[in-house]
């Protein structure tokens, strides 16, 4: 009893303590885990506690992504608004600290510091240093997407403060991580806790979502990187195609199948847990209180009818997010099933006059259908919408098949493009490429089968250049110090210097700079404050 108390404690320490490095407050010292973790319990319960601190590093909806939504409207003077590139202190107030990311590496660094002698099986060990390679690598490439350059912490015991590194060595962090986890995890299916039960959650590492971090890290690195020769910028396209490849043609890395229809992927992957196209989702507990409220797909601000109990097709038009019936039909044309699947109806509401009136031409969210209700309410409703009941979707099989086609464009196998381009689209009996523009038609599938998903802002990134015409531009109303609305500087206004100086990143926020006099903002943000 007394072992378990010390334990529990241990663990509690370990989710409230900060992370290193000076970064956002001043760390604990962590002598107190020296020699700690002395058996394979003590380590289970630390790997817990990863994953509990990065399964709240993606719960929350990122600023960037709020800036990609697909939307015909979406509230006016209310942030964040994907209308224009916001001022300087209303990015550095809503969605922009890196703490939560260096909270979960910190974790994984008292395993790699504290445990550096088997302590159980040897196949028990590779799966415990397996999972913190992997979440160090996650929390890696997402600090390079979201602010590009960023600190590389180091031990738990140094608290000296560090400056931020270029983006590249980020990545390079990310991918000696990455390639660690796919050396020493196991496929999904073969995946067992400390007891011998199996995981079931793909939260979890396993070498196919190991394989598929490194296939984004290299697509970033290839697309984002900057002094990068010709030479090396095709390798890392070759190692996307190889490392999707292992996912998607062959047994090595696992069993990943595409759903058979997208009414299919809907029911079986996007509304379930842990399906069978899913490669690496985020656990949501529907039991978690925190969850009312919560935005972790964007689908949340476009649900109404049908999900919700109690609405009305004509309640959608008090919706402050919305996308227009004749949006969703000019994206699925023809038989292509998506436009059921992912909305609700939209060409009826479209032909009949009557239903047409009622929803003001706006289509209904159809994709995330699995609600999360309350009984307790005031109203007259049974039931109230608190959220979906589903686990935040990361990467799926569909995704990474046109992250492939992105990267045999690139690397001039066009056929191998298109082929990996049209098995996305025949799935869902969609329009298929003929000729054109195919990175704008790679662009534009991923904009279509992974609507809600929320990789847009970044896929933009990704395709240099799409961010003047990809991105909308307006007037944005400022509330202070007095309200009014003015012309702000918009992103296809942006210069190729403003960009390089990290437009297209996140501001850093001000807790980074809290103890940490070698903390720097970016260039571009710099000169907004």
């Amino acid at each position: 009893m007394r072992k378990l108390i010390r334990l529990l404690a241990a663990i509690v320490l370990c989710l409230s303590i900060s992370c290193s490095s000076m970064l956002d407050v001043e760390p604990e010292n962590s002598v107190t885990f020296t020699n700690f973790y002395k058996n394979e319990q003590d380590i289970a319960a630390l790997t817990r506690g990863m994953h509990a601190i990065l399964a709240w590093s993606f719960r929350t909806f990122n600023t960037l992504e709020y800036a990609g939504v697909k939307t015909d409207a979406s509230p006016s003077g209310h942030f964040p608004s994907p209308d224009v590139f916001m001022r300087f202190h209303l990015w550095n107030s809503v969605g922009t600290s890196w703490k939560s990311f260096y909270d979960a590496i910190y974790q994984c660094n008292l395993l790699f510091d504290n445990v550096q002698q088997p302590v159980c099986a040897q196949d028990r060990m590779d799966f415990y240093y397996g999972q913190a390679n992997f979440i160090k690598g996650v929390c890696y490439l997402q600090l390079a997407r979201y602010w590009g350059d960023a600190v590389i912490s180091g031990h738990t015991e140094d608290t000296q403060a560090r400056p931020k590194k270029p983006m590249m060595e980020v990545l390079d962090t990310a991918l000696a991580c990455a390639e660690r986890a796919f050396m020493l995890l196991k496929k999904h299916e073969e995946l067992v806790d400390y007891a011998g039960a199996r995981i079931t959650s793909k939260q979890y590492g396993s070498k196919g979502s190991a394989a598929t971090l490194i296939a984004h890290i290299y697509a970033w690195k290839a697309a984002m990187g900057k002094g990068l020769s010709d030479e090396e910028v095709r390798a890392c396209w070759e190692k996307v195609d190889t490392y999707a490849s292992k996912v998607i043609d062959t047994d090595e890395c696992g069993f990943y199948e595409l759903e058979n229809s997208a009414e299919l992927l809907v029911a079986n992957t996007l509304n379930t847990r842990n399906g069978k196209e899913s490669i690496f989702e985020i656990e949501l507990n529907a039991q978690d209180k925190t969850l009312d409220g919560t935005v972790f797909t964007s689908a949340r601000w476009f649900v109404g009818f049908p999900v919700v109990p109690g609405a009305l097709p004509g309640d959608i038009n008090s919706n402050q997010w919305k996308l227009k019936i004749q949006t969703v039909l000019d994206m699925y044309p023809g038989a292509d099933e998506r436009k059921n699947a992912f909305f609700y109806k939209p060409e009826l509401y479209s032909n009949d006059p009557d239903s047409a009136r009622a929803c003001g031409g706006y289509a209904f969210e159809y994709k995330y259908r699995k609600g999360l209700y309350s009984t307790s309410t005031t109203s007259e409703q049974t039931l109230e919408f608190v959220n979906f009941d589903v686990n935040r979707m990361v990467w799926r099989l569909a995704d990474l098949i046109l992250l492939r086609a992105e990267a045999r464009m690139h690397l001039g196998n066009t056929n191998g493009a298109v082929q990996d381009l049209w098995r996305v689209q025949r799935r869902s009996k969609a329009v298929e490429y003929a000729d054109g523009d195919l990175q704008m038609a790679i662009f534009r599938e991923r904009e279509k089968e992974l609507i809600f998903e929320d990789h847009r802002y970044f896929d933009i990134m990704r395709n240099k250049g799409y961010y003047k015409t990809e991105l909308p531009k307006n007037k944005v109303f400022v509330p202070f110090p007095f309200p009014h609305e003015e012309e702000e500087e918009v992103y296809s206004l942006l210069t190729d210097q403003e960009v390089a100086d990290g437009a297209l990143f996140l501001p850093i926020g001000d807790g980074a700079f809290f103890l940490n006099p070698m903390m720097i903002q970016n260039t571009y943000w710099f000169n907004r404050k």
